[in-house]
Order: C-alpha cells, then sequence, then structure tokens
C-alpha cells in the first residue's frame, strides 16, 4: 500500500500556516479601514465598527472557504470520473447520499431560524418597545429632576430664612448650627445642611440623627465634582444601598469686589433604596437599546450569514464525512486492486498494512494470507522448477547426444509410434529415402511409401512375424526414386516397463556399394579363371587350324572349299574368343589409379571431338561451370571412362538423329565435382538400373557387359560415386560424384 510522503505534508502545512496568518493580518486591516471609513456615517464607535465588520468579514470568509473546499471536492470528483479512477461512482453516490440526507432536514431548519431571528429582531426593536423604554427613563430623569428642582426651591427659601436670621451672607457662613431654629431640618424634609466655599471649605454642617454624615473631605470632593460637572445635584451613594440627593444653591454676597467669593448652601435629602440604581439601569438599558437598533439589519445579515454558514457546514461535513467514508472503502480496495495488479505481475512480495477489525480488515488479511501462500507455492514450484530443469537438461544433453549419433551414423534410422505416425527420421534415412524430416514427422508411414513400397513392408512384416519377434532383420532390394538399392532392414519394438507396445525402431544400411564390391570381386576372379583356362587351348587350336591350312593348301578349294571355310572359321572365332579373354584379363587386373592434377573439362572435350567426326548425325554437346575445379584423377583410366560413357549414348540411339550432352558443375558446400552424361536414347527399364553396373550384364545383343562395370569399377577407386537416372523427355543420364580434395 502506498504511504504518503511526510516531507511533502510537512510543506504543504507550512504553506498552510503561513495563508492563514496573512489572511487574518488582511481580516484585521480590512476590518480597521472598514470601521474607521464607517465610523462618520455611522453612530456607532469606532471599536464596534472594527468589531462589526471583522465579524462580518470572517464570517464571508468562512463561507468562501467553505465554498472552496466544496467546489474542490467537486471538481475533484469531475476528475476523478473522467480520469475513471476506482471508486469515483461510489464517492460520488455517497457524497450525493449525504448531502440529501443534510439537505431535507437542514434547509427547513434554516428558513425556519431565519425567519425566527427576523421576527424576533423586528419584534426587539420595534417602536413600543422604544417608546416604553424611552418613557421610563424619562420618567427617572424627571423624577430626579423634579426632586433636584424641590431641593433648590427649598434651598432659596432656606437662604432666605437664615439670612434673614444671621444678617448677611458672611454672617451665615459664620452661624454655628446649634443656632439654627429646631425643626428646620424635618420643616424642609433634609436629612442634612451644610454651608461651603467654591473651593470646597465647609463653614458648618448640620445632620438629622438617623440621616447620613459626611466628612469634610467628602463634602470637599463632592463640591468639586459639581462646580467642574455644572451640576446643581448629585447623587451620592450610602451604606446599605441607599443614596443621597446633595443640591446645591449658590448664596448672593453683597460686595464691591469684581470678584467677590461665592458660598453655597447645600441640602442633602436622602432617597429611597436602588433609585440610582433603578435610573442608571433603564438609562443604560436605553442606550444600549439605541445602539444596538443601529446594529438591526448588520445583525440580521450577520445571524442570516451565520446560518448559512452553518447550514453550509453541515452539507459540507455530510459531504466530508461521505467521502471519508467512501475513501475509507475505497481506498483498500484500490490498495488491493494494485496489490493484485502487482501479482498478476509477478511481485509476491506484496504486503498491505490494515489494523482495523472490520471486514475490509479481514478481507486484506485474507489477501494477504493468499499471498503469502502463493509466494510459498511459487517457492515450491521454483525448487520443483530447478529440480525439472536440472532432469530436462540431464535429458535434453542425452537427447542431443542421441540426435547427433543419429546424425551421424551411415545407417538410415526411423522410428515409428504405436499408430503408425514418424516421429524420428535422422539425416542418413533422409538422403537414403528423400525425404525432409520436417515433411515426414507426424506423418503416418502409409501416406509416404509408395505401393511397392509398402508391399515390401507387408511382407517384411509377414515373413519376419515383427509382432512376435522384439528384433528381426532382412535385406531387401528395393528402388527408390531412380537409384536402385540394397537395403539391409533391422526392426527393434519398443515396449516400455509394463511390457505396452510403443513403437518400432527401424534401421537401413545401405548395402548397395558393398554388394556391388562383393560381386565385382566375384567376377574378376571369374573373368581371371575363364581368362586362364580358356586361354590356354584356344592357342593350340588357333595354330592347329593354321597349320592345315599351310599343310594342305590344295585341299582348301577342293570339295567347294569347306576346309578353307571352316579353318576359317576356326582362326576367326578363336581370335574373336582372344579378345573377350583379353578384356576379361583386363578387367580382372585393372591398374590401381595413379591421381594427379588433372583439367576434366579439357579431357571431356578432346573425346567428344573424336565422336563428332565419327558420328555427324548425333549432337555432343559440353557445359562447365565457371567454378569447376582442378581434380586429382588418372587422365588415361578417365579416358576410359568417358569412351565408354560415349559409346554407350551412341549405342542407345542406334544409329538415329540425336544429342548426347555433357554437364561439369560443382557444389561448392558439399565440395563435389558432378559429371552428368546425358543421351537422348531408349532408356532403362526400372530392372536394368538395377543390374546395370555389373559384369556381363548388357541390354545390348552383342554387348560384353564389362563397360560400365569398368567405369564403375574406375569411379570406385577414385572414392566417387556412379548412379543412373531417367533423362527428361526422354534417355538416360549417367551421375558421376567426385570428391574435390
Amino acid at each position: 500500500m502506498n504511504y504518503p510522503d511526510f516531507s511533502t505534508i510537512r510543506k504543504r502545512r507550512r504553506r498552510e500556516r503561513v495563508w492563514v496568518a496573512v489572511i487574518l493580518a488582511l481580516l484585521l486591516i480590512f476590518g480597521f479601514f472598514e470601521g474607521w471609513f464607517f465610523q462618520f456615517q455611522s453612530d456607532l464607535p469606532l471599536v464596534g465598527n472594527i468589531l462589526l465588520f471583522a465579524l462580518i468579514n470572517l464570517n464571508v470568509l468562512l463561507l468562501l472557504l467553505l465554498f472552496y473546499v466544496l467546489m474542490r471536492h467537486i471538481v475533484k470528483l469531475i476528475f476523478e470520473r473522467r480520469r475513471n479512477i476506482l471508486g469515483h461512482r461510489l464517492r460520488t453516490r455517497l457524497a450525493i447520499a449525504f448531502a440529501c440526507l443534510a439537505l431535507i432536514p437542514t434547509l427547513p431548519l434554516f428558513g425556519l431560524a431565519t425567519q425566527f431571528i427576523s421576527f424576533s429582531l423586528e419584534y426587539w426593536f420595534s417602536s413600543q418597545v422604544e417608546r416604553s423604554l424611552e418613557e421610563s427613563m424619562l420618567f427617572g430623569k424627571q423624577y430626579l429632576e423634579e426632586e433636584t428642582r424641590k431641593l433648590l426651591a427649598d434651598g432659596d427659601s432656606l437662604s432666605v430664612e437664615l439670612i434673614g436670621v444671621g444678617g448677611t451672607a458672611e454672617d451665615l457662613a459664620r452661624t454655628q448650627p446649634d443656632r439654627l431654629p429646631d425643626g428646620l431640618l424635618e420643616r424642609y424634609r433634609l436629612s442634612g445642611l451644610f454651608v461651603a466655599s467654591a473651593g470646597g471649605k465647609v463653614f458648618w454642617q448640620r445632620w438629622d440623627e438617623d440621616g447620613p454624615t459626611f466628612d469634610a473631605a467628602a463634602l470637599k470632593a463632592v463640591m468639586e465634582e459639581a462646580l467642574q460637572r455644572e451640576l446643581k445635584s448629585q447623587l451620592v451613594p450610602l451604606e446599605k444601598g441607599s443614596e443621597a440627593l446633595i443640591a446645591l444653591r449658590e448664596v448672593p454676597i453683597a460686595t464691591p469686589l469684581s470678584d467677590p467669593p461665592r458660598l453655597f448652601i447645600g441640602l442633602v435629602r436622602k432617597l429611597p433604596a436602588g433609585v440610582s440604581e433603578r435610573l442608571n439601569a433603564v438609562t443604560s438599558g436605553y442606550e444600549n437599546y439605541l445602539q444596538l437598533k443601529l446594529l438591526q439589519e448588520p445583525l440580521k445579515t450577520s445571524h442570516l450569514i451565520t446560518f448559512s454558514i452553518i447550514t453550509l457546514l453541515v452539507i459540507f461535513a455530510a459531504i466530508w464525512f461521505g467521502l471519508f467514508l467512501a475513501k475509507s472503502i475505497t481506498v483498500p480496495i484500490q490498495g488491493l486492486l494494485q496489490a493484485m495488479e502487482r501479482v498478476a505481475q509477478g511481485d509476491l512480495n506484496v504486503q498491505l498494512d490494515w489494523d482495523r477489525e472490520d471486514e475490509l480488515g479481514m478481507l486484506v488479511k485474507s489477501f494477504n494470507r493468499m499471498v503469502h501462500d502463493l509466494r510459498l507455492s511459487r517457492e515450491q514450484l521454483a525448487s520443483a522448477y530447478e529440480a525439472l530443469k536440472a532432469g530436462n537438461e540431464e535429458l535434453e544433453a542425452r537427447r542431443r547426444y542421441i540426435e547427433i549419433i543419429l546424425r551421424n551414423i551411415g545407417a538410415g534410422v526411423v522410428s515409428v509410434d504405436a499408430d503408425g505416425v514418424v516421429r524420428t527420421i535422422n539425416k542418413s534415412a533422409e538422403a537414403m529415402f528423400g525425404f525432409r524430416a520436417e515433411e515426414v514427422s507426424g506423418r503416418s508411414y502409409t501416406d509416404l511409401l509408395q505401393p511397392d513400397h509398402l508391399e515390401i513392408v507387408k511382407a517384411f512384416m509377414s515373413a519376419s512375424s515383427v509382432g512376435r519377434q522384439a528384433n528381426v532383420e532382412k535385406q531387401f532390394q528395393v528402388m527408390v526414386g531412380n537409384r536402385p538399392l540394397v537395403l539391409l532392414i533391422k526392426a527393434t519394438l519398443l515396449r516400455d516397463e509394463s511390457g505396452r507396445y510403443l513403437g518400432v525402431v527401424v534401421v537401413f544400411d545401405d548395402l548397395t556399394e558393398l554388394e556391388k564390391a562383393h560381386r565385382m570381386a566375384a567376377w574378376r576372379e571369374v573373368a581371371r579363371r575363364i581368362a586362364h583356362e580358356i586361354k590356354n587351348p584356344l592357342t593350340p587350336i588357333q595354330l592347329s587350324a593354321q597349320r592345315l591350312r599351310r599343310r594342305y593348301p590344295e585341299l582348301l578349294e577342293a570339295k567347294e572349299g569347306i576346309l578353307d571355310e571352316c579353318t576359317r572359321t576356326i582362326i576367326d572365332q578363336v581370335e574373336q574368343m582372344k579378345r573377350l579373354v583379353n578384356e576379361f584379363s583386363t578387367f580382372a587386373r585393372l591398374p590401381s589409379a595413379n591421381p594427379a592434377p588433372c583439367h576434366l573439362g579439357d579431357l571431356v572435350r578432346e573425346c567428344l571431338g573424336l565422336y563428332r567426326h565419327t558420328y555427324g548425325r548425333i549432337s555432343f554437346d559440353v557445359s562447365m561451370a565457371p567454378d569447376f575445379p582442378v581434380l586429382r584423377l588418372d587422365r588415361d583410366q578417365f579416358r576410359q571412362v568417358m569412351i565408354n560413357l560415349l559409346e554407350n549414348a551412341v549405342q542407345a540411339m542406334d544409329g538415329s538423329d540425336g544429342r548426347v550432352e555433357v554437364r561439369l558443375t560443382y557444389d561448392p558446400i558439399l565440395r563435389i565435382a558432378r559429371l552428368e552424361c546425358a543421351d537422348t536414347g531408349q532408356g532403362l527399364r526400372p530392372e536394368d538400373k538395377l543390374r546395370i553396373f555389373e559384369p556381363y550384364y548388357s541390354t545390348k545383343e552383342k554387348g560384353t557387359g564389362l563397360g560400365l562395370a569398368i567405369v564403375s569399377n574406375i569411379v570406385a577407386d577414385h572414392n566417387g560415386y556412379i548412379r543412373v537416372r531417367d533423362n527428361q523427355p526422354k534417355g538416360t543420364v549417367i551421375v558421376i560424384e567426385l570428391p574435390a580434395v
């Protein structure tokens, strides 16, 4: 299974952090400038504008980010679908299914929430609520203003009453609190009374027994704050949550000074507990209400965006969960597919890492076990293969050795299976029968042999009882093509260990030349003996006849010349018998060959020149290959060979018109020089071809049968080979093959 590159992940996360920092910085900068720009068109403070627009920008940014993520997943699904990546259909279906499941409850909730927020905001910021808050605030302010007005009025009355008692204002400042009229505080419902200067100096003070008391420092602080803020009254918090309303009334001073000192009379009245707190709460609530009213539309927009983001977040979460679920299914399946492809390519070292204990985990574990078993099986097969390979190599070596033996032995070897189909044929058998191994292998021997050959096979099997004997040997004389062959056939049955018949191996030994040599040697011995036995009495017979002719010449003409005719016949026949005996003697005592470099073409042309002048009606032609080599031959013996061949060719045409052609060719691969003497005579019968080179066998009435026998003997002495075949369209071709060494 492919694992992610953690260095790539760290780089991507570092880039993401940089982008997040840049976006947040831009968000703060944009929020600041938007707040600064809109503060001139809004009653909100600068900080409120900045926070408002920052929230809006954040919402918009989140919305855009969600939109980007959704579009990224959608585009990714589209590309996966186009590239036909495994699992894209499942991811798409699960994403759509979860999106639909999220949309069905989310969209109605989104509509209800937006309507609820809209109705709530309209209710919260309605004119009735605003009027109620405003009237509540005005009521509190009017209450304080009324109490302040009453206190100031009482202050005017009290200042007149006190000045009237003490005389001048300066006297008022020097008045002693105990000189005040009894019941003065109760009559004006005051909790305390004091006289102080503008600088906060308290000249005197009088307090109710149950009312609050202030020391000089506290009164000075109250005076300074009131004069600084130009207040006529001020609420001062007391203990136990109660408050006191202090009103300051300036007492006029009659003095010629341009800047006379200011003198104030302070009246203190205790108010019910919580008045100031309630008033402040009402005022603060009203102010907050007015500020929130300015945010009515932005709040509505913000809530709409928030709900939109929540809706999109739910949809995104559903799609993402669908994609995550699909990925959790397709990733191991894709890993399995890739692993199976690697297994199909021969890689059995694949192992998938999946630690989850679910169905996919069980599938992955089963796959790992299968691959492990396959690897073990392959190792076992490899071991068995190596052993089998070694055995096959040994068998192949033996087979090649046997093939080399079969290819190099002189005997022809043919193997036939139990169905009569040829399985093996060596080079010698190919050359012997003119077959090619690829042409005969796999074919039945009955389809390859000629009818006369099939008869020989049947006779061989019948006579030799092949079916009952394991090894059979018999000699036959057959015609293969135009060649007579004497074959020694040896057949060996093939059986397995159980004795089941598998076929037969037939070995053909060509005894043609051996038989010819044996016959030739026998005829030579016969010729030698005949020549010896006949030559001895012929001379006395011839001498006796000649003596009779010389002794009785007068009787030669007597009685119609009978004596002359008889003696002459005896002498002529003895001469003829001497010539025959001389031929026998020559055949029996052929001299050994004395080879020397010889231009066979010149010798052929020389012999043909003699016959052209003698036989004018016959055409004598010669053709020689340009690369025909110089041979080591006995020139005199081969002159005799050419004369015998030409004499036989001329006699075969029986004095009629014809053509004799001598062809000299060379095979550089086999290094064989070939001489062919072709005539257009009567030709030979097949049975004559078998014995044409035997001594004393002739197809002519007056022939001795020694010409071709002598030719065959001379060719054999030169390590050559002679054979006969038919010429086309008629006639005979004598072929002599000589080694070009």
